[in-house]
């Protein structure tokens, strides 16, 4: 069995599971009217093997363009091998140096410059052109020069250069491709090319592709039980499959024994885990927001499909979406029910978290607490993960974890102690110089309801300690909101901000009813 499978290295003939996108991009740079993408892929995702693809797509078909009249000129830039330190002279450099070889056959020279310059000798080289001029740019891994002090001024010029430089643009298509800068590119509302581009977004093969790509460039089959054991290992993500695959047809798998192939299988397994387990480690820790790794820590937890709608319950419409398409966007997590549920993908990394997983912030929120907030009101849960979001950013001042978990306080209530079922309470009584029900009142109120609820079949008769647990919560509650509003007026520290979160969802978790208490509070 020859072994076409190179998982290190690009190559344009296994490109599979990218047809739509291949003929979008075909399509769109070279036709009229043109569009300009954006494509955003993790790390070996298939992004260098999906344009280079594509270069050697359009560069097959120059002639038949040239014959139309339309002169095609692809262009591949490699972020991963341009110059170190970086200027964004030495980018347009690059690119008047490959329109010179192009239009070598021209008696007009372009003269190494930036932008301005650029732009004056593109429209004189193109001006007196039998045919119709198509520059496509294709951007491979941005990262190198995306980083750099000057790229929102080279992106700025690239707006320009495709939308709104008459007698220029309409020469001009591109292609941008990279992996967490792109998304990020794509999410900042800020971003100069964030509504000029076609915006496209790498995925793991499907089940159906992998099988693809798992027999068609060796022709052969293989049976069922082993594109399973493959496809739930690697969950179709390109590196992983080629890996697998590589090692597997390395030993000559054709015509063994269905054990033998297991074998190789788990073998392959091993090996990657063993050689090259920091791969994990780098998708984890480099690429995966802190709110991504709890979503997936929460995917792992429950080890099946997790609904859209309870992720955004316990974590914010906002950061559940935001989550999920960062583990997407890894290979780390799929979706099942057209984007409505999730879960985790890939034995072999879910195996690596088991071991090895770690959250890179610890404090967080308590996913029942919210599902309790939640159910008692979803404006209590917005609050209190909005002072867990206060937390989570660098800031100069945290009174603002501590006033939104006062509010919540004062939310939660009015929802479990009215001030009117306080004043109808037998036996109430106000305090000395107060025309309402106190805080301490209305805790104990809702505290003794809690209580009598869930102690109700044990000891129900047992008055006395009901009433002095209710007692004591009251008086946390008074001291706690005491010291919240001194801190909201003054400066709080984080490590302030923190024993308030701790001690306040202890607060909530009392007063709140839990999933399994009879009535409706």
């Amino acid at each position: 069995m020859t072994n076409p499978y190179v998982w290190n290295a690009v190559d344009s003939d296994l490109c599979y599971g990218r047809d739509a996108l291949l003929r979008d991009l075909r399509d769109g740079l070279a036709g009229n009217p043109k569009y300009s993408f954006g494509v955003a892929g993790g790390r070996r995702m298939g992004k260098t093997t999906l344009l280079r693809r594509v270069q050697r797509d359009l560069q097959a078909r120059l002639a038949e363009w040239r014959d139309s009249g339309l002169l095609v000129i692809p262009i591949y830039v490699d972020g991963l091998t341009l110059p170190r330190p970086l200027a964004e002279k030495d980018m347009w450099a690059l690119l008047f140096s490959e329109l010179e070889s192009a239009l070598s056959d021209t008696s007009h020279s372009l003269i190494q410059s930036d932008f301005e310059p650029f732009k004056s000798a593109v429209r004189s080289a193109f001006r007196d052109l039998e045919e119709q001029p198509r520059v496509i740019v294709m951007f491979d891994e941005v990262e190198p020069f995306i980083v750099c002090d000057w790229a929102n001024a080279f992106l700025s010029h690239w707006r320009a250069l495709l939308s709104n430089t008459p007698g220029v643009s309409e020469y001009f298509a591109a292609v941008f491709a990279g992996a967490r800068e792109m998304d990020a590119l794509r999410r900042d509302i800020g971003s100069p090319l964030k509504d000029i581009l076609e915006w496209r977004s790498l995925r793991s093969f499907t089940y159906e592709d992998s099988c693809t790509l798992m027999q068609e460039p060796i022709d052969h089959r293989w049976d069922r039980s082993f594109l399973e054991q493959v496809y739930r290992e690697t969950e179709g993500h390109p590196m992983l499959l080629q890996y697998v695959m590589q090692q597997v047809c390395r030993h000559g798998a054709e015509g063994r024994s269905r054990s033998t192939v297991d074998r190789l299988v788990e073998q392959a397994v091993e090996r990657f885990s063993r050689e090259r387990g920091w791969q994990f480690g780098e998708w984890w820790g480099r690429y995966c927001t802190p709110a991504a790794q709890r979503v997936y820590a929460r995917l792992h937890a429950d080890d099946g499909l997790v609904p859209l709608r309870s992720l955004v319950r316990e974590f914010g419409l906002e950061e559940a979406n935001d989550a999920v398409e960062v583990l997407q966007h890894v290979g780390l997590a799929a979706d099942e029910e057209e984007g409505l549920a999730f879960r985790c993908s890939g034995d072999m990394f879910r195996r690596w978290y088991s071991r090895y997983g770690i959250l890179t912030d610890v404090p967080m929120h308590d996913g029942e607490l919210h599902a309790r907030l939640s159910a008692a009101g979803a404006e209590l849960a917005d609050k209190y993960l909005s002072a867990w979001r206060i937390f989570g950013a660098e800031m100069p001042n945290y009174s603002g974890v501590v006033g939104e978990l006062r509010d919540t306080l004062t939310l939660l209530l009015e929802r479990l102690a009215p001030i009117e079922d306080v004043q109808a309470e037998a036996h109430f009584q106000f305090e000395p110089n107060q025309t309402l029900p106190t805080r301490r009142q209305r805790v104990r109120y809702a505290a003794r309801k809690r209580q009598s609820r869930e102690r109700s079949k044990e000891i129900a008769s047992d008055y006395d300690l009901v009433e002095g647990l209710s007692d004591r919560l009251a008086q946390v509650v008074v001291d706690s909101y005491r010291r919240s509003s001194g801190q909201t007026h003054t400066t709080a520290t984080r490590e302030q901000a923190y024993q308030a979160l701790k001690q306040w969802e202890s607060i909530f978790a009392q007063l709140l009813p839990t999933p399994h208490d009879d009535g409706n509070e």
